[in-house]
């Protein structure tokens, strides 16, 4: 669980891998890699800090995916190097907003960024996905504080 009396790490659900595909990975460049990971202990000290339901610490955070479960990340020859196709889109969606976007804005530019490479390279079937804590909003800068307004031009 996780709180300040809780002395086990937070657990979640084991996810099913499936079955892999090779023949579909042929062209490219990247293989499935899969870790198992044992829990680690670990201790909860939060001195002061705002609380939120059952004294837990309130966070705001924001996790960008490569893709959903289902589907495969790529490692694709771009710009003169092999890169993470997720990579490439996501340093691509931020200079698209000048590195100011709201969260919001910067989810719409990474799926254009995501549709150009499907344009170029047949095959990349990644959807990036944006999970976001009860107390982060779309409206949120990328890089900045909860509730900023993005500049405008």
């Amino acid at each position: 669980g996780i709180g300040p009396e809780a002395t086990s790490p937070a657990t979640f659900p084991k996810v099913k891998r499936g079955r892999v595909d090779y023949a579909k990975l042929h062209d490219f460049v990247s293989r499935p890699r899969f870790l198992e990971l044992p829990a680690l202990p670990i201790s909860h000290s939060f001195g002061k800090t705002s609380q939120g339901p059952a004294g837990l610490p309130q966070c705001i955070v924001r996790c960008f995916s490569a893709c959903r479960l289902p589907e495969w990340n790529a490692e694709l020859p771009l710009e003169g190097t092999v890169q993470g196709s997720f990579t490439w889109a996501f340093i691509k969606a931020l200079a698209a907003g000048n590195f100011e976007s709201s969260v919001g804005q910067f989810q719409r530019q990474l799926v254009v960024a995501m549709e150009d490479l499907r344009r170029d390279f047949s095959g990349v079937e990644q959807s990036p996905v944006v999970h976001l804590s009860r107390t982060a909003s779309l409206d949120d800068l990328v890089f900045g504080v909860a509730g900023a307004s993005p500049a405008q031009p």
